[in-house]
């Protein structure tokens, strides 16, 4: 069979694609970027933008002998022109038209639990809205509907291991509030199930574990996986950590934001019963999973640093933030005009050297706050500071001795700045 998967090189599509592979299918992955599969067998790349791409006649030519489509484009947090409406509705209404006028019959939608009547979040409403227009189609669709995912390289996980990993681990309230989290594995095998001939189609079907969990439940058993000592929990009011939450999410696309804190409190759970009486499937409780496979040295090691990395970049952030506006706007202009004389520069240039560095701090600051380039705009900072420890060692070789430590804290400063580059996603 040849399969069109949409969000290919995201966390549920890197797992699909090769199992795809496996079973034989020929895979038409539809990615950002196309160099992600191309040395891939079986794998066409074809670039897609779900941010752009939002009607029908934009799909069409891609569907050309193609006999299913699994969406399994998502986001859990929007960042720049990556929308809901555009990519959860717009994108896969139209391509879900597409099928429907290049003659797929099979549409396999991955949307989220509590894309139903109950749904209030953007996230969940755009997720609804085509949902509910792939119903109306006459298409051979499925629905699928995944509580939290987890597995390797997953949000969820890469979150739920890193608050686990804390010394005293946050709670919302009181950690009560239920989830029931599902393998990528078995979501994989799901799919890979509809695919085959009789298949059940025409079907909404959450996709759960087992049984319920509390998050403090769920954080218990990820720090047990990770192999740290018993857990202890700092319970926050939901009040306090809501305008928290808000704030983050309105700088920075992170899935510690406002609307799935809203989401978590509301609970994400389903019946598990449905979908083995429609599919004869049923999903693996979270610790069994985890106990198959240890965790390893350096599935511990990036728990430990994925919440230090955030922290050290807003650290650096603030640093040249301030750097910037102290040069600029706090310390004594004739001061700084006397270190630029020390170090031979004067005259007419030393103030335009003085604010044109405060400028530069600025940007660099704020470019690293809000995540712009980060790889890029880190390189730069290294040369700043190459260059101010060269001037100042050059003309003023006495501030190595400063008992402040002014130039030598450049030093952890330049291997932070490598750490927070090397931790940035390509």
């Amino acid at each position: 069979m040849r399969v069109f998967v949409t969000g290919a090189s995201g966390f549920i599509g890197r797992h699909i694609v090769p199992a795809l592979l496996r079973e034989g299918h020929e895979v038409i992955a539809g990615v950002h970027r196309r160099f992600v599969f191309l040395d891939v067998p079986g794998v066409e790349s074809v670039a897609v933008d779900f941010a752009c791409q939002t009607g029908p006649d934009d799909w069409v030519p891609r569907l050309s002998g193609v006999d299913a489509v699994i969406n399994a484009v998502g986001i859990i947090a929007e960042r720049g022109n990556s929308r809901f409406d555009n990519l959860h509705r717009d994108a896969p209404i139209a391509l879900f038209e597409a099928c429907r006028r290049a003659g797929v019959r099979k549409v396999i939608q991955i949307s989220a639990l509590g894309a139903d009547d109950s749904a209030f979040s953007r996230y969940h409403l755009s997720k609804l809205a085509a949902d509910d227009f792939l119903e109306t189609t006459d298409l051979d669709w499925t629905v699928l509907q995944p509580s939290l995912v987890f597995g390797p390289g997953g949000q969820s996980s890469d979150l739920f291991c890193a608050l686990a990993a804390l010394p005293l681990i946050p709670l919302v309230g009181d950690g009560g509030q239920r989830i029931q989290p599902v393998h990528v594995d078995d979501l994989t095998r799901i799919v890979l199930r509809l695919l085959k001939p009789g298949a059940p189609a025409r079907l909404r079907l959450p996709v759960v574990g087992p049984e319920p969990m509390t998050l403090r439940e769920c954080l218990s058993v990820f720090r047990h996986w990770l192999g740290y000592g018993p857990a202890r929990f700092a319970p926050i009011p939901y009040g306090w950590i809501l305008p928290i939450a808000n704030g983050v999410g309105a700088v920075t696309a992170t899935p510690l934001n406002g609307e799935a804190l809203r989401m978590l409190e509301q609970g994400n759970v389903g019946d598990p019963e449905i979908l083995s009486d429609r599919l004869g499937f049923r999903t693996r409780a979270l610790t069994d999973v985890l106990r198959e496979r240890p965790a390893t040295p350096a599935e511990r090691t990036y728990a430990g640093l994925s919440l230090i990395i955030p922290a050290l970049r807003y650290a650096l952030a603030l640093l040249w933030i301030g750097s910037g506006l102290t040069s600029a706007f706090f310390f004594p202009e004739h001061e700084s005009l006397a270190l630029l004389a020390a170090a031979g520069i004067t005259g007419a240039p030393a103030p335009w050297v003085l604010y044109g560095a405060a400028a530069m701090d600025l940007f660099l600051g704020v470019a690293l706050l809000v995540r712009f380039h980060v790889v890029r705009v880190g390189i730069l900072q290294l040369l700043a500071m190459l260059a101010y420890t060269a001037v100042i060692t050059v003309n003023l070789p006495e501030f190595w001795l400063h008992p402040f430590a002014p130039i030598a804290k450049n030093i952890p400063i330049f291997i932070a700045t490598l750490a927070v580059m090397a931790a940035e996603k390509r």
